[in-house]
């Protein structure tokens, strides 16, 4: 049972000494010059929640048997992510389909060994998640570049740039559903769209699902791609996980879930022929119980993030000038546009870095569609918030 107390999350949680990547490690990505700002991390996409009880007590029970051999995911588990995706998104899963993997990039990875060779065109909408852009090219791959259209306040689907970008060696598009840094959250309709252009030429649908809880724009909800009906989801491979959702990306677990049974055997194939992709147990706990017991968390956490969002918005639109953070249906990430500052890249973020002090996720990581923006990171304690305004208000202009 979840307790009274998790439903509030403006605890402060010190985790200077956890070895968060976040937090205890920015000589490892800044000058010293920006280490010595003493920067707000709001960078990397974790959270500075703890993650509910029900997860934390079922590891401490692994744990405490104090055995750490060799595993195998249960069958318990399987219900727990099916049952998840039929309950939070009305997606019934058959539990055959699902298939474990230690993370959504290491989902992504195998996908593009298992479907594409060398060479081959794989085709994104940026501005998107780096690992899109990278995990394509570490991989021998092509990029084919399908741009969102930014109408000044919003970041639209271009259908006939989307048809445009793909070319006789496009093989794969990678979805971000919904869409990382953007916030979008496609409609049925627009995935119908991308879907029959993808069947029309081919092109296999990889939707990284990793953010479909954090949904709360009015009227929004998350639409699982394979979902929208068997044409789709044959023609589809999704990704998900709890990591995001509950804070659990340090214990490496993820899911690819596949229809297909061919599609799944070659997935199969591909994790065993070129790496070690198998989920960690303590993560496979932490999913099921997670996904078994955490909906009322998840519920209070999803109303905090998008308080965060409106409040973040509100104060930092309304006291200065010069950037101006976006509207957005989900994600715990902000996506903000700096453009009137009219400073490159590099020295926008020296400049948020030393003088405002914060340290956001830098935009062109995104794609050159991202350069003039930054992206922050929400999931923290109206504290932190605070603290970020106060800093970006002495550092800018004024209204």
């Amino acid at each position: 049972m979840v307790k009274v107390s998790e439903f509030e999350f403006d605890d402060i949680v010190d985790r200077s000494d956890s070895s968060s990547m976040k937090w205890c490690f920015p000589a490892s990505f800044l000058t010293p010059h920006q280490v010595r700002a003493e920067p707000i991390p709001m960078w990397l996409a974790d959270m500075d929640f703890r993650s509910p009880s029900v997860v934390v007590e079922a590891i401490q029970g692994m744990v405490a048997k104090g055995v750490f051999g060799y595993s195998s995911v249960p069958a318990s588990y399987f219900k727990a992510v099916a049952d998840w995706q039929s309950r939070r998104f009305g997606w019934p899963v058959d539990e055959e389909w699902i298939v474990p993997v230690a993370s959504v990039i290491a989902a992504l990875k195998t996908l593009i060994h298992a479907f594409s060779r060398p060479g081959d065109s794989v085709l994104i909408q940026p501005p998107v998640y780096v690992h899109f852009h990278h995990d394509v090219l570490i991989n021998g791959r092509q990029l084919a570049m399908a741009p969102l259209r930014f109408d000044g306040e919003r970041y639209r689907f271009d259908p006939e740039a989307f048809e445009r970008a793909i070319q006789a060696d496009t093989k794969l598009f990678i979805l971000c559903n919904p869409h990382n840094p953007t916030g979008n959250v496609w409609s049925p309709d627009e995935l119908r769209a991308m879907g029959d252009i993808c069947r029309r030429h081919g092109v296999l649908v990889i939707s990284d699902e990793i953010h479909g809880d954090f949904v709360f724009g009015g009227g929004k909800r998350h639409t699982p791609f394979a979902s929208l009906g068997d044409d789709y989801a044959d023609n589809s491979v999704t990704c998900i996980s709890a990591s995001k959702t509950f804070n659990l990306a340090g214990l490496q677990c993820a899911n690819i879930v596949v229809s297909d049974k061919g599609k799944r055997d070659e997935i199969k194939r591909t994790i065993e022929r070129n790496m070690n992709a198998h989920v960690n147990m303590v993560g496979a706990l932490a999913t099921e119980a997670a996904y078994t017991s955490g909906d009322q968390w998840v519920d209070a956490l999803v109303g905090k993030v998008a308080a965060n969002h409106e409040y973040f918005r509100t104060e930092v639109n309304s006291r200065v000038d010069g950037i101006r953070v976006l509207d957005s249906d989900s994600l715990y990430l902000a996506w903000i546009d700096c453009r009137d500052l009219q400073l490159p890249p590099a020295d926008l973020e020296n400049f948020l870095l030393t003088k405002a002090r914060v340290w956001f996720d830098r935009g062109p990581k995104f794609g050159k569609e991202g350069h003039g923006f930054m992206r922050a990171n929400l999931a923290c304690p109206r504290q932190t918030l605070d603290r970020a305004i106060s800093q970006l208000t002495l550092a800018l202009p004024r209204k």
